[in-house]
């Protein structure tokens, strides 16, 4: 059997290292993953203008790479998710449009580095959802194998799942019809699920891939259950009678987080919620000190309206905005 190998243009490997830059950089400096990878995305989106015949040749994912022939270009599964269509401008405004209305309060609320599993892990699950799946349904167009996927909508759709179920109370602003409201992220995450099950059953564009976006939201919901609805409770109970974490990073740890303590104080009002205070002062390790912090977040309310409040990036607010502060 012959393995089937294409030849990679030096411009695609340009944009593959641009990709794995990104995932890189985050990794490495204090940066949202959320943004990098939407700079990544319109860096390779710009290139895509002038090579787009290499690009998209080179790095889309097709169906018939899951096939021992052509199983090398299996990465193509990441480096589909940072490409878009150069003929349809709106592809790539409409997924960073969806990503920065969700993307940084999850990224706040799990962190970078879970946040990028989450997304890199529901993408690729997209893209074989579709591959398995679609040619059992019912299409006036027979199914193709060749035809590439591209897009980050597959992992978008992650990311909503898994802050649905993580987060189900968090409100953000979501488009629904032609308006772009605030409603619970759960409530958006049943209405996305929801129009793209119609679109599959009934058809819709053909060009789009609504099995990927299904699959990408149910493996998100799967991670989220997996790894972040479980993940606090399992990193306090990681905590020794030592004082460190079985997490424990040395490298982060040289990096301590600045917390103004005087402004949580405020929001501190039953007992448990002080005593969570104090062990989050105390705290030497950076990353139990993060955990604990975010439980702490999670549990105070707004002083005015009694809800939940929203936290990122060392920032807290109400979704009323009765209450705004930094921490």
């Amino acid at each position: 059997m012959d393995i089937v190998i294409f030849p990679i243009n030096l411009i695609s490997l340009i944009c593959i290292c641009i990709m794995i830059g990104a995932i890189v950089f985050v990794y490495l400096k204090k940066f949202m993953a959320t943004y990098a990878i939407i700079i990544a995305n319109f860096i390779v989106f710009v290139i895509s203008l002038v090579f787009a015949r290499e690009i998209i040749g080179d790095l889309a994912f097709r169906p018939i790479y899951l096939s021992l022939d052509f199983f090398p270009q299996i990465y193509t599964l990441f480096t589909s998710m940072f490409l878009h269509s150069t003929f349809d401008f709106f592809h790539i405004i409409f997924n960073t449009l969806m990503f920065i209305l969700i993307a940084p309060h999850f990224e706040g609320r799990i962190g970078k580095n879970k946040f990028l599993g989450v997304y890199l892990t529901t993408g690729v699950c997209a893209a074989l959802f579709h591959s398995v799946l679609v040619p059992f349904l019912p299409s006036p167009t027979p199914f193709d194998p060749r035809i590439g996927l591209i897009g980050a909508s597959g992992a978008i759709s992650g990311v909503l799942g898994a802050y649905a179920y993580a987060y189900p109370r968090d409100r953000v602003f979501f488009p629904v019809g032609f308006f772009i409201m605030r409603i619970p992220i759960l409530f958006a995450g049943v209405f996305f699920i929801g129009i793209q099950s119609v679109y599959v059953f009934i058809g819709g564009d053909p060009s789009i891939a609504y099995l990927a976006h299904i699959g990408g939201f149910i493996s998100g919901v799967i991670l989220s259950a997996v790894l972040i609805k479980s993940g606090v409770k399992e990193e306090f109970k990681a905590t020794t009678a030592f004082g460190y974490s079985t997490n424990y990073d040395p490298v982060y740890s040289q990096r301590p987080r600045e917390i103004n303590f005087l402004n949580l104080e405020k929001l501190a009002k039953t007992k448990e919620q002080k005593e969570m205070l104090k062990k989050i002062e105390n705290e030497t390790v950076p990353q139990v000190k993060d955990a604990w912090l975010d439980h702490f977040l999670d549990k105070v309310i707004c002083p005015k309206c009694n809800r939940p409040l929203n936290h990122v990036d060392g920032k807290i607010w109400c979704e009323e905005n009765h209450f705004n502060m930094k921490y």
